[in-house]
C-alpha cells in the first residue's frame, strides 16, 4: 500500500471545513491502496472551539501525528495568528523526520492555511517527493481591490503580497491540483501558464453518511432552537456572501407574501441562518438580519453568524421543518454544503442561478423542491413560485423520494475513490 502524508495545520477535533474535508478523505482512503498519516498541530495551539466528540468519527487505524506550534498569544504581537504559519516550522522537522523513518510516495496539502503548501515543494527539492496541492478556498485574492480603502482590513496587503510571492513558487512543481469546484481550479490556472486544465481535477466536499447515523444513534442537544416548541423551524446553515443578496431579498419578498397570503402559518416560521459568517469568535456584524430589516421581516429572522460546530449543524439540520439553500447571482456558484443538506432528509428548498451545478445535481436525485433563474433581474418575479413551495414542504408532510443510486457519486466514498487516482497518476502507477 502507499502511503500519503496528508498536511493539516487545522484537524479533528476543530470543526472548521478543512479540518472535516481531510477526515473524509482520510476515512476512505485505505479501500483504494492508499495508507493516509495526518501531520497536524496539537489543538491547545488552536483558536477556534473544537469539538472532543469530533474525534469518535476519526478511524481507529489513522495515524495522527500531533506538532507543537508557536502561541498566539506571542505571534500575534508580530501581526501574526494563522495557525498555517505558526505550524511550518514544526511540521518542516516532523515531515523530514518521517521521510527517515518511513518511505513516503505523495504530500498532499489541502489549504486554508495556504502557507504550508510551500513544503510541498521544499519537500520535493529535498527529498524528491511528489505533492497535490487541494483548493478549499483561493488564496490569491483580487477582492480588496475592488473596495474603498477603508473598507480593506489592515493586513489585507501584506497577506497579497506574501500570496503572490509564495503561491507560484508552491504550485510550480505540484504534481496536480484538487479543488472543491471548477472555478476554484480554473483561477489558478489562469493565473499561471504552465498549468492547463488537464492539471487539475475538481473534487467536491461530499458528505458522509455515517455522521448522520452517528448522530441519530447519539443525537446532541440543539444549540439554536428547540424543535418541540411549536414553532416551524425553517433553517440555513452556511456562510452568507454579498452575492446572494438579491437571492436572499427574494425570499424575504416570498416570505412577505406567504403571510398576506396564509398568515396562520407563516406567522408560526422561525426563519433561522446559522454560521453566515467565517467568524468563531462573536465578533461579526448580523450581516442577514440587516436585509430582513430592509425587507420589513427581521421578527421572523434569527441569525446567528458565528460558525456552529460540524456536529452542532448536523443535529440542526436534523430537527428542521424544513432547510433552505439561497444561492448567488454568479451562474459557478456551487454549494458544497448540498451534500449534508440532502442527507439530512429533511423538505428541502433551493433558489440557485439555473447554470448552478447544484439545480443540476437536486434535479438529478430528484430531491427537494427548486426555484431557479438566469438573471438577477428575474428573481423578483418568482417571489410567488417560492413563497408556494415553502408552504407546501411545511404542510403536506412532504418526504422526498430521493435516487439514492444517483446520489452515491457524491458521497465521500466515490469522491476519495476520485482523490487516489489523483494520487496514483501523481506517482506515476
Amino acid at each position: 500500500m502507499k502511503r500519503v502524508v496528508i498536511i493539516g495545520s487545522d484537524f479533528s477535533p476543530s470543526s472548521l471545513p478543512p479540518a472535516t474535508r481531510i477526515r473524509f478523505f482520510a476515512k476512505h482512503l485505505p479501500e483504494f491502496g492508499w495508507e493516509p498519516i495526518v501531520l497536524t498541530t496539537s489543538p491547545d495551539y488552536y483558536e477556534s472551539k473544537t469539538d472532543p466528540e469530533n474525534e469518535q468519527l476519526l478511524p481507529d487505524s489513522l495515524q495522527v501525528i500531533r506538532t507543537r506550534a508557536l502561541p498566539a498569544s506571542l505571534m500575534r504581537k508580530f501581526g501574526i495568528g494563522d495557525i498555517g504559519m505558526r505550524t511550518i516550522g514544526h511540521h518542516w522537522r516532523a515531515l523530514s523526520r518521517l521521510q527517515r523513518e518511513k518511505k513516503i510516495d505523495l504530500i498532499f496539502i489541502p489549504v486554508p492555511p495556504a502557507v504550508p503548501m510551500v513544503l510541498g515543494r521544499l519537500a520535493n527539492l529535498r527529498f524528491g517527493i511528489p505533492y497535490v496541492v487541494d483548493y478549499i478556498d483561493p488564496w490569491v485574492s483580487e477582492y480588496y481591490w475592488t473596495l474603498p480603502r477603508k473598507q480593506r482590513p489592515p493586513k489585507w496587503l501584506a497577506a497579497y503580497l506574501l500570496s503572490r510571492c509564495l503561491e507560484p513558487f508552491a504550485v510550480r512543481r505540484a504534481q496536480h491540483i484538487t479543488g472543491v469546484s471548477r472555478g476554484t481550479t480554473d483561477q489558478i490556472v489562469d493565473r499561471y501558464d504552465w498549468l492547463a486544465r488537464t492539471d487539475t481535477t475538481e473534487i467536491p466536499y461530499g458528505a458522509e453518511a455515517e455522521d448522520f447515523d452517528y448522530l441519530r444513534q447519539h443525537p446532541r442537544k440543539n444549540p439554536i432552537f428547540d424543535a418541540k416548541d411549536g414553532k416551524l423551524h425553517v433553517c440555513n446553515v452556511g456562510a452568507y456572501v454579498e452575492t446572494m443578496e438579491q437571492t436572499l431579498r427574494a425570499f424575504f419578498a416570498a416570505f412577505r407574501e406567504g403571510l398576506e397570503r396564509t398568515p396562520a402559518i407563516f406567522e408560526k416560521i422561525v426563519l433561522h441562518f446559522i454560521g453566515t459568517t467565517y467568524s468563531t469568535n462573536g465578533s461579526d456584524p448580523f450581516r442577514v438580519t440587516a436585509v430582513a430589516r430592509d425587507c420589513g421581516v427581521e421578527q421572523w429572522v434569527h441569525e446567528h453568524p458565528q460558525r456552529v460546530p460540524y456536529l452542532d449543524s448536523l443535529q440542526i439540520m436534523l430537527d428542521a421543518d424544513s432547510l433552505i439553500l439561497l444561492g448567488s447571482i454568479e451562474p459557478h456558484y456551487t454549494a458544497s454544503k448540498i451534500f449534508p443538506y440532502v442527507l439530512a432528509k429533511r423538505p428541502l428548498l433551493a433558489v440557485f442561478h439555473e447554470d448552478s451545478s447544484v439545480i443540476r445535481i437536486l434535479r438529478e436525485i430528484n430531491t427537494g423542491r427548486v426555484v431557479s433563474f438566469n438573471a438577477a433581474d428575474k428573481l423578483a418575479a418568482r417571489s410567488n413560485e417560492i413563497s408556494v413551495h415553502l408552504e407546501q414542504l411545511l404542510t403536506e408532510n412532504y418526504a422526498p423520494e430521493t435516487r439514492w443510486e444517483a446520489f452515491e457519486p457524491y458521497t465521500t466514498r466515490a469522491l476519495t475513490r476520485l482523490l487516489a487516482q489523483t494520487f496514483d497518476a501523481a506517482v506515476g502507477s
